[in-house]
């Protein structure tokens, strides 16, 4: 299910990128199908006792790879703001890289609730967006994106204050042996 939330992403982007006036349909129900599979997957790991180091390495990437990729269609379509998207994709690069090399040192990065609940903001918010709902005059899906966006950036802070705590009590123990 984690691979076909990356399979997804091309789809979404041919359909957002396909000439198509208003909200897009076909691609916020691939979208909605696809983000769905997260949770089912998940729900499914926990219950069969299922959860695997690979799963718990490759579902995180299918998260960031599935939300960057259409929030990039989403961006060259005319829906979202450039400097949202730089920010949110700046921030997955940032935790893919980080991730790899405190690895190599030993720190361990887990999957927190505040991570969690960033991505599902904001993939509400690429739901609303492209489907074009507005309440009021306001594109609640917008509105939602930079909540998702300040999200993004508060928890990869939290994860870089986490790996820096976890390398210098590791460098404390090393020195104190």
């Amino acid at each position: 299910m984690t691979l076909l939330r990356i399979l997804a992403v091309p789809v979404i982007a041919i359909l957002l990128l396909w000439p198509e006036k208003g909200p897009n349909t076909a691609a916020t129900a691939v979208f909605l199908v696809a983000a769905l599979t997260d949770f089912i997957d998940g729900q499914l790991a926990r219950r069969t006792g299922a959860v695997t180091e690979f799963g718990k390495k490759l579902d995180p990437l299918a998260d960031r790879i599935f939300i960057s990729g259409t929030i990039l269609a989403l961006t060259v379509a005319g829906v979202l703001p450039l400097v949202g998207v730089i920010l949110v994709v700046a921030r997955d690069i940032f935790m893919i890289v980080g991730y790899k090399v405190a690895g190599g040192r030993g720190a361990r990065l887990r999957v927190s609730y505040f991570g969690k609940a960033y991505t599902a903001v904001l993939m509400i918010a690429i739901v609303l967006a492209m489907a074009g709902i507005e309440i009021g005059g306001v594109q609640v899906g917008m509105w939602l994106f930079w909540v998702g966006v300040a999200g993004s950036l508060i928890s990869g802070a939290a994860y870089a204050v986490s790996v820096v705590s976890q390398l210098r009590s590791m460098k404390v123990a090393r020195q104190a042996d």
